[in-house]
């Protein structure tokens, strides 16, 4: 497998999966300035987007949270997800709900000429996007039902998943005081040995 990343960016998660996984891959970190490096990833991505992960086969998948998906489904003897079918489907709801309620208000604040023209509607634009990104959280705290961990006593793909968004906007501050069982998930999480290693590579 050959995966194309950034440091600090959504491949965080499938390096860790990956490892965790004990999967063999190649890494090529797509850096904004390297034009080579994005035009070998354009070639397998129209849109050279990280992270983008291409199969022994050449199959090609693309989006953090669906590659983390196939992991878990791919390796389950790395039991990724929970065995429990109740804890499994909340999982799942949680995976998706990151993927678009969560991950995609930080891109529209991140990028808001993406969108608008004008610097006022921009600054606008994203001061909308930062509240409906924290009213997401607040939301996510108030309905998950964690154990040591976002799904039971056991690490899992989400874990890793909502830990590196945790490392992005609003900050960890505002996360702290907003969210405290989901950040204790996340301190947990971070303290495995093999994410404490892919999160050392990526956000220093």
């Amino acid at each position: 497998m050959r995966l194309y990343g950034g440091k600090g960016c959504g491949s965080a998660v499938v390096e860790a999966l990956l490892a965790m996984a004990a999967v063999p891959y190649d890494v090529e970190y797509v850096e904004g300035k390297d034009r080579a490096a994005r035009d070998r990833l354009r070639t397998v991505n129209p849109m050279a987007q990280v992270p983008t992960l291409v199969l022994a086969d050449g199959t090609v998948l693309t989006e953090s949270a669906g590659i983390a998906l196939w992991i878990a489904d791919r390796f389950p003897e790395a039991r990724l997800l929970p065995d429990d079918p109740r804890r499994r489907a909340l999982a799942y709801r949680w995976m998706v709900y990151f993927a678009t309620n969560v991950y995609v208000p930080i891109v529209i604040g991140d990028f808001p000429e993406r969108w608008v023209d004008e610097d006022a509607a921009r600054a606008g634009l994203a001061a909308h996007a930062l509240q409906r990104l924290k009213d997401a959280w607040l939301a996510f705290e108030a309905g998950v039902e964690p154990g040591s961990f976002l799904t039971g006593e056991r690490l899992s793909a989400l874990d890793v998943y909502v830990a590196m968004i945790a490392r992005w906007r609003p900050g960890r501050t505002w996360l702290d005081v907003h969210c405290p069982k989901a950040m204790a998930a996340v301190r947990r999480t971070e303290e495995d040995a093999v994410v404490a290693a892919v999160w050392r590579r990526n956000f220093g």
